[in-house]
C-alpha cells in the first residue's frame, strides 16, 4: 500500500493544486492512504471542502489533532505545529512510509524522518498523478486558450493596421508600434477573460534568436513577428501555450519556405502523437534535416547550436506551463489524456524565424487541438 503525502499551499505547489483544485493560500496536509483521501486544515478551509467527495473523502480540522494545545505550549516551536499535526495524522491512519514529490519541504521531511516516518521522494509517481488532468484543469486550459486567441487577434489587428514609416518602423494609431505595446494590449485582453500572462514573447526579425528573452523595441515592417502567449486561467490555475508567426507587410520567399516547412513539421508531429509513442521530436528533426536545416541532433560544432531547429519539439502543459511529459531528445512515452504543447520552429540571422505552437490533448483517436481552428497564416 502506497501512502501519498503533501504539505504545502496550493498556490506554490502544483501537486497540491492538482489534488484539491482550490487555490488555498495557507499550508495544508493532504494524505491518500488505503484509498482514503484526507485533507487537514483550519476552520477557514473547512467550508470549502465540506461535502466535496469529488475532491476529498474526509476533511479533518487541525484542532482534532491537537494543534491548539501545541500553539498554547510555549515550549513547542510554533513553526513545527503543522508538521506535528501531519505526523499525528499519519499515526492515526497507521502510515509509516510516505511518498512525496521532489518539491516537498526539506524541513518537513527532516521532522518526519527524525520521528520514525520513512519519507520516499518519487518524482515519477507524482508526475503520473499530475498527467491525469482533472475536469477542472481541462476546462481551465480551454478557457485560457479562448482568451489567448482573443489576445492574439488583437495583436494581429495591430500588425495589420500598422503603416510603415520612412525610417523603417511601423506606426499604429499615431505611435511607433513596439513589442511592449503589443504585449500590453494582449495582457489587457487576457485580463478581461480571467487569464494572465506576464511575459508574452514578442520577437520581431532577428530577436527570435534570443531564445526566451521576451522581446522589446520597434516592430519592423516585412519581418517576421513571433508571438508566444502562455497564460494561466485564474480560476483553475491551468495554463495553455500558443505561438503564431506573422509578417506585417510582404514576407520574403525564404520566410514563405520556412513557414511552409514548419507547417509540415507540425503535421508530422501530429501523426506521431499517439499513446505509447515517443518519436514525435525525432520525426520532426529528421524532416528538418532532410530539408537542409541545422538541428541539434546533427550539429557537430563545439558551440551550442543557435540557428535552425535548436530547441525541443514540445512539453507537457497543465498547472505549470512546462511540465511532463517531455517531447524532446529525452522524451516520455505519451499516454491517453496527456496535454502537450507542440512547437516546431526555425530561426536564422538576417531572415527572422517562424514558430507555430498548439496545445493538444493526446487521445486514442489522435491529438485534439485546443487551438482548433485558429489559422497559421503569415499574412495579418
Amino acid at each position: 500500500m502506497t501512502t501519498f503525502l503533501l504539505y504545502d499551499d496550493a498556490l506554490r505547489s502544483p501537486e497540491l493544486r492538482h489534488e484539491i483544485s482550490e487555490p488555498v493560500m495557507d499550508p495544508m496536509v493532504f494524505i491518500e492512504h488505503d484509498d482514503r483521501r484526507v485533507l487537514i486544515g483550519s476552520v477557514l478551509e473547512a467550508p470549502i471542502f465540506d461535502d466535496r467527495p469529488e475532491i476529498v473523502d474526509e476533511f479533518w480540522l487541525q484542532d482534532s489533532l491537537g494543534s491548539e494545545d501545541l500553539i498554547k505550549d510555549a515550549s513547542f516551536p510554533v513553526d513545527l505545529v503543522d508538521l506535528e499535526v501531519a505526523r499525528r495524522a499519519l499515526e492515526r491512519l497507521g502510515a509509516r512510509t510516505v511518498v512525496v514529490p521532489p518539491t516537498f519541504r526539506v524541513k518537513a521531511a527532516d521532522y518526519l524522518r527524525e520521528r520514525g516516518v520513512e519519507v520516499v521522494v518519487d518524482a515519477e509517481a507524482w508526475m503520473l498523478r499530475r498527467r491525469r488532468k482533472s475536469p477542472a484543469e481541462l476546462e481551465g486550459i480551454e478557457r485560457a486558450q479562448r482568451a489567448t486567441e482573443t489576445a492574439m487577434l488583437a495583436a494581429q489587428r495591430m500588425l495589420r493596421e500598422a503603416e510603415p514609416t520612412s525610417d523603417g518602423r511601423l506606426r499604429f494609431e499615431g505611435e511607433i508600434l513596439t513589442a511592449e505595446w503589443i504585449r500590453q494590449v494582449m495582457q489587457q485582453e487576457l485580463g478581461t477573460q480571467g487569464a494572465e500572462c506576464e511575459d508574452i514573447i514578442v520577437h520581431s526579425g532577428d530577436a527570435c534568436l534570443n531564445g526566451h528573452d521576451i522581446g522589446s523595441g520597434p516592430i519592423l515592417p516585412d519581418q517576421t513577428v513571433i508571438i508566444d502567449c502562455f497564460p494561466k486561467d485564474r480560476r483553475s490555475g491551468a495554463y495553455t501555450d500558443m505561438t503564431r508567426t506573422f509578417v506585417p507587410g510582404e514576407p520574403s520567399e525564404e520566410i514563405k519556405r520556412i513557414h511552409a516547412d514548419c507547417c509540415r513539421a507540425l503535421e508530422i508531429a501530429y501523426e506521431h502523437l499517439e499513446p505509447g509513442r515517443d518519436d514525435a521530436h525525432r520525426a520532426v528533426v529528421d524532416f528538418f534535416h532532410e530539408r537542409g536545416y541545422p538541428t541539434r541532433e546533427h550539429h557537430e560544432g563545439d558551440e551550442p547550436l543557435g540557428v535552425g531547429f535548436f530547441h525541443s519539439l514540445g512539453h507537457g502543459v497543465g498547472l505549470e506551463v512546462h511540465e511532463r511529459p517531455w517531447v524532446g531528445r529525452r522524451p516520455d512515452a505519451l499516454a491517453d489524456g496527456d496535454v502537450v504543447a507542440i512547437e516546431p520552429g526555425l530561426y536564422f540571422p538576417g531572415v527572422g524565424g517562424v514558430r507555430l505552437e498548439d496545445t493538444v490533448v493526446v487521445t486514442d483517436d489522435g491529438p485534439h487541438r485546443f487551438t482548433d481552428p485558429f489559422p497559421y497564416d503569415l499574412e495579418v
